[in-house]
This record gives C-alpha cells, structure tokens and sequence, in this order.
C-alpha cells in the first residue's frame, strides 16, 4: 500500500505509452525476472562456500514485491517515496541485501546480486519493445552498468575505510594514540616466530613512571593523563621507525625495537631514561619532574618467549626502582654498577 498522504501534492500520472508497457511487462513477468535473476546468481556459484551468500526464501519473495513497487512507480509519483527510508519497498528492499555472513566480500556479492536484478529486467524489456526503444533501453543499461561500477568502487572504498579506522583503534591506545597491549603481543609473537626462523635478534625496553600516582593524588588526573600524553610523545620522537611504541599498563610503556642486540638496547634505554628525566611538564605555573624508571630484555640472551621477555623486562626494572630507593645505580639491563 502506497502511504498517499506523505506526497498529497503529487499526482500520479498516465505516463506516455513507453512507460505504460514497461509497467505491465513487470506486473505480468515479475516472476520470470525474479527467476532470470536466480539463474544469474546460480551461474556464479564456484564452491560450497558461496551457497552461504545464496538468496534466501524470504528474499525471492521479497525480489517479486519489489517488481511490483518498481512497476507502479513507471507511472506515480507517489510510489517512489515508497523507495527511501521507512517506505514499504525500501523495507523489502533492505531484505535482499540480508545475505551473506559479514565478511568484507559480501558488500560486493549483494551489490553483484543487485546487478543480476537489474540485468534479468532490462533483458525482459529489450526483448519486448520496438527496434528504436530497444537501442535506448540498450544505452540506458550499459549506462546504468557503468554508474553500478562507480558506485560499488565507491562503497567498497567507503567500507574499507571503515574496517581500516576500526582496526586502527582496537589498537591504540586511546589516551597517548599509542600501540596498546593487545598489539604489543600481537608483534611479539610475530618477532619471536621471525627470531626462531631467521635468528633475527630483538630487544624491549620497559618504561615505568615512578610519580604518576603522586601527579594524580597532587594535581588531578587530568594532570597525570597529560603527563602520560607527555611522555608518549617524548617516547615517539626518541625511537627509529622500525620500533613500536605502546601503553603496557597504567603507568607501564614498552618499546619493542627489532634487529636490536642487548649491548644497544641497554645504551638506549639509558639515554631515553635520561631524555624524560631531563624534560619538564608545565602544570598552571609549576614545572613538574617527571621521575622514570626504565627496564629490558633481549632475545635471545634473556629468553626467546614473549612472557618470558616481559618478565624478564619487569624484572630489570624493579631491580633498578630498588636501587635507585637504595641510592644506588644500575643500568637499564638491571647490572650493579656501584
């Protein structure tokens, strides 16, 4: 049923008698365009898998409605309300693209499947009309094709950006726009598989903020999030390309840096560490330390498992934390020094 009232001052219209056969050959063939359409899509089925994107009985049925809308809308008006959002043959529509199983591919089977609909329409009136309406149908449909063509590349793009933004921040952390956890692991695993194939060694270094509890307690969270913004960016701009910085914690970092041997990675701890001592966070008119402790771990020299590394990282770092309470010194691998 067509909702009148929400286009009361458009009045439907006899339409020339082009538009008048176009209407009865799809009230009268709606079913054979709806089976040319399935025959279009079995042609395309390889495998078992694609079964899966197989329009449904729901969809067939709702394929024959959508002819019927398609065919009153040759000659009112009204009918193509019906087509946008909350129309009745909008709804239907919705329907015939309620196949697939969400992975990235089905975006492009619906809009073939919507493709196959089109194309067993046109075959139906092309073969129907006269020499000269024939030709027009003819370029309006390798028209329509190539618009189909533009506006798929344009969704796939769309939804590629999409799965590309959401990868990116199941990633990230959402505070210092670094790696976070998940992705430090991920990218662990990866570069002990890489060690144990190729022998390729790699080092991480573990980075703990010693006051961000006094900041909190002090000045306000607000603080404390600035200072770890803070030393994210200082972080950032101290590692080469290759590295990956990430938030392990609260106030815990980790930078894995590969191709990295455990004399370099000791020396280069030692001058992260000593570049965060040195810088200041502005708080209202203060200058605040920021007071860091920093850890590591190579492999292979102190294990060739990511868990193993961490630990061993952490390790490190609470042995320099305890020296440092002692008043004493040790380097960033956690060796006494005096």
């Amino acid at each position: 049923m067509i909702n009148n009232h929400r286009h009361q001052d458009s009045a439907p219209l006899n339409g020339d008698p082009l538009s008048r056969k176009a209407e009865s050959l799809l009230t009268e063939h709606r079913l054979q365009i709806a089976k040319g359409w399935l025959a279009k899509i079995i042609d395309e089925i390889e495998d078992l898998a694609t079964l899966e994107s197989f329009p449904t009985q729901t969809s067939i049925r709702a394929s024959v409605d959508v002819l019927e809308g398609l065919a009153t809308a040759l000659h009112d008006d009204r009918a193509l309300i019906e087509f946008e959002p909350g129309g009745l043959y909008y709804e239907k529509s919705a329907t015939l693209g309620l196949v697939g199983s969400g992975r990235s591919s089905d975006l492009m089977a619906v809009a073939r499947s919507m493709q196959a609909l089109e194309d067993s329409i046109w075959e139906m009136m092309i073969g129907a009309f006269r020499r000269d309406d024939r030709d027009l149908l003819r370029l309006i449909m390798r028209l329509r094709r190539a618009l189909t063509g533009v506006s798929m590349a344009a969704a796939e793009a769309c939804y590629a950006r999409a799965n590309s933004e959401l990868d990116r921040m199941a990633h990230t952390d959402a505070l210092t726009d670094l790696f976070n956890r998940r992705y430090l692991m991920r990218e662990l695993e990866r570069h002990v598989e890489i060690f144990k194939r190729y022998h390729h060694p790699f080092s991480i270094i573990m980075l703990d903020v010693d006051n961000l509890k006094w900041l909190n307690d002090t000045y306000g969270h607000a603080t404390g999030d600035a200072a770890l913004r803070h030393i994210a960016t200082l972080m950032r701009n101290s590692i080469r390309d290759v590295d990956f910085a990430c938030r392990y914690g609260g106030d815990e970092f980790v930078i894995l840096m590969p191709e990295t041997e455990k004399r370099v990675v000791e020396i280069v701890a030692e001058r992260i560490s000593a570049s965060l001592q040195k810088t200041k966070l502005k708080i209202d008119h203060s200058l605040l330390t920021l007071e860091v402790t920093v850890g590591s771990a190579s492999c292979p020299e102190d294990g060739t498992d990511s868990e193993h590394l961490l630990q061993e990282a952490d390790a490190s770092l609470y042995r320099l934390k305890a020296a440092k309470n002692r008043g004493g010194n040790v380097t960033a691998g956690g060796q006494l020094t005096g």
